[in-house]
């Protein structure tokens, strides 16, 4: 079967809302009949029996967004419709499995459809039918190429009653199940090579004992075949499933320190990202550690383990690299965004083309009122889709609603103060935002629901007292 003959099975709906959280239009299609209820139209018991009728002999239900947006919706409007009782096919729940890698789908951002015109609830239900088809295609594309993750993708699906339709509709085209240990040790055999050994087999345990929700493992599947790159999963899949975020924080960036463990040893390895990335063998011997280590290496592997840290470096130390060199790890290991906040706006265009020249990466940028607003964009949508991994921002775009709604994009590895003096009002250039940040780090996690993201503080001159607020502060 073709997914153009399989859409002829479904019956394709999509819903208007309005200010008041209340249906005020509705359309569908299924086949060559479609239904519109227009705006301003009252919509009476007539009106749902005709949506209903239209639905009678269809197979599925599909649109996009329905599962959490669209059925609630109709399920308190009319409890007793009859097609609510079909089989859900929800587009966005495919999209990034469909399209895991930057720049996605083409039809999908975030949560929403991508229109060329305003809301029209026919046309959006037949835009959800063409992103169906895609995916279909896309997952037929993925299965001729040999790759197991659809088949993880539907066997995930197929444990949660919810999302039974999902997993009809990709047997439809094709995809096997699996099931019991032939499910555990396909996932376990697939993304061995992409993370921590002593995670993965903790991982498996936890899913025989069903400690974990399905459904995330089927996201977690999809990131882990890029990763490294400069993809990210959309927002929605980290609010609705959080524990996507959780297991791959588990598997990616917790290291096991056990010397056979290929994946630990590469990327929880500063030296191996100093030497591919910087050109360096070893990390400067001076300034040394009381122990007579090097200071610097010290700092590094303190922040690329993601604790949050005050450290002091003369200038001409080899700072910059000190929180540099963890970000590009985060960057590689989670596509964490490292966000970088200085005081210096005039000198942010230079450490950027620095790091870029001299690491040959384009993963850092800048955002400041320096920029023209097509500059800004650029670097914006660049945050978005994954590509900026470390992004200098000075303290005032932390009250900038474009900034905000970027971030917001992006899950957020650590936030780096360079100049960190700057926080301490005994700091000979206290700058009153730079204290206005640190409120925001924290009211952005709670709003977000996430734990508090390291904190890194550099600076190459602090007196005793500024050291003291500075880490009271944080």
């Amino acid at each position: 079967m073709d997914s153009q003959k399989f859409l002829q099975k479904c019956f394709l709906f999509d819903i208007e809302i309005n200010e008041k959280n209340e249906i005020y239009s509705l359309g569908a299609v299924y086949g060559d009949n479609s239904f519109l209820l227009e705006p301003k139209r009252k919509i009476g018991k007539q009106q749902l029996a005709d949506f209903d009728t239209l639905a009678a002999n269809a197979d599925f239900i599909l649109g996009h967004n329905i599962l959490s947006h669209d059925i609630p919706h109709l399920s308190k409007l009319a409890p007793d419709l009859s097609l609510l009782q079909k089989p859900l096919i929800d587009t966005l729940y495919l999209s990034p499995l469909a399209f895991p890698e930057n720049p996605y789908h083409r039809l999908v951002k975030d949560y929403q459809i991508v229109r060329d015109s305003v809301n029209d609830p026919v046309q959006d239900a037949k835009l959800a039918g063409r992103i169906f088809c895609e995916q279909w295609e896309a997952f037929k594309l993925q299965i001729e190429a040999c790759s197991d993750a659809p088949l993880l993708y539907r066997s995930f699906f197929h444990q949660d009653p919810q999302l039974q339709g999902l997993s009809s509709a990709m047997n439809e085209m094709g995809i096997s199940l699996l099931e019991g240990d032939d499910l555990f040790e396909t996932f376990s055999w697939f993304i061995r090579d992409k993370v921590c050994g002593k995670a993965l087999q903790y991982l498996i345990d936890q899913v025989v004992d069903g400690s974990l929700s399905f459904p995330s493992l089927a996201y977690v599947t999809a990131w882990l075949t890029v990763a490294g790159g400069n993809s990210v999963l959309p927002p929605w899949v980290r609010h609705h499933f959080p524990e996507v975020r959780l297991i791959l924080q588990q598997l990616r960036e917790t290291p096991c320190n056990n010397e056979d463990c290929h994946y630990c040893n590469k990327h929880h390895n500063p030296k191996y990202f100093l030497k591919n990335f910087f050109g360096f063998d070893d990390f400067r011997a001076t300034p040394a550690t009381k122990y007579g280590k090097s200071l610097q290496q010290e700092i590094v592997q303190s922040a690329a383990a993601n604790h949050s840290i005050f450290a002091t470096l003369p200038t001409g130390g080899g700072k910059s690299l000190c929180y540099l060199l963890p970000a590009l790890m985060r960057y590689q290991r989670r596509n964490a965004l490292s966000i970088v906040i200085s005081p210096l706006q005039a000198l942010m265009k230079d450490q950027v083309d620095n790091f870029s020249s001299q690491t040959g990466t384009g993963v850092a940028a800048a955002l400041s009122g320096m920029l023209t607003l097509p500059e800004r964009r650029v670097v914006q949508e660049g945050v978005r889709l994954g590509d900026i991994g470390i992004l200098y921002v000075s303290p005032e775009q932390l009250r900038n609603s474009s900034f905000i709604n970027t971030v917001k994009q992006r899950e957020i590895g650590a936030w780096i103060f360079d100049e960190a003096h700057c926080l301490s009002k005994w700091g000979h250039d206290f700058r009153p935002d730079y204290l206005y940040s640190i409120r925001f780090i924290r009211e952005m996690a709670q709003k977000e629901k996430c734990s508090i993201p390291p904190v890194q503080c550099f600076t190459a001159t602090a007196k005793k007292d500024v050291k003291l607020e500075i880490i009271d502060i944080l």
